[in-house]
């Protein structure tokens, strides 16, 4: 197959062995050494195993993130171990903002076995990773590629359902102010007479 394709890194993708699902190191004693898997898959993609510099800024905060922003960054960990992208290091500086950015939001409205078990959530991963790394599918043009990706995201989504709950809520309460408002004149009317 082609390289970089949606389709091909979708299979890929939920063909994820259980050990990824795993929880961090951080949440459980015999959990996934979470940030072994992160410098491994560094190693890996820039295909320099000898590596000890990775782009994560000095201090970062392991332990504030969540069990399932953890575990999406190990899904994500062996979507980044298909072919595609080992021996890919102009990817390399751009994990960084995949993992601990955009993974970050998204975790937040998905759960991390949905990544799997979901196919729009799979899609949504790979082609998150793919624009993260700033990697054209195969077949695709870049507006395509954007608005695929627009379509499937659930931060996006998320976003759109709250403006529209918002919106109801504000058409609500005029509404309501505008009954108030009919109520208080007919009482004053009514109290006139």
């Amino acid at each position: 197959m082609s390289k970089y394709d949606v389709f091909e890194l979708f299979t890929y993708l939920r063909k994820c062995p259980d050990a990824y699902v795993q929880p961090s190191d951080f949440f459980m004693k015999e959990g996934l050494n979470s940030i072994a898997l992160i410098y491994d898959t560094y190693r890996m993609v820039s295909n320099d195993f000898l590596k000890n510099e990775f782009d994560i800024p000095a201090g970062f905060n392991f332990r504030a993130i969540q069990d399932n922003h953890w575990r999406a960054i190990h899904i994500s960990a062996w979507l980044l171990s298909h072919p595609d992208f080992i021996n890919c290091p102009s990817i390399e500086n751009k994990l960084y903002s995949f993992w601990f950015e955009e993974l970050l939001h998204a975790s937040e409205y998905v759960k991390y076995n949905e990544w799997i078990s979901d196919d729009e959530r799979a899609e949504e991963m790979v082609r998150l990773l793919l624009y993260c790394c700033e990697i054209i599918p195969d077949g695709e043009t870049k507006d395509e590629a954007a608005d695929k990706l627009s379509s499937l995201s659930s931060v996006d989504r998320h976003k759109v359902l709250k403006e529209s709950y918002e919106a109801h809520e504000r058409i609500m309460n005029i509404k309501r102010e505008m009954a108030e408002k009919k109520a208080r004149e007919a009482a004053n009317t009514y109290g006139r007479e």
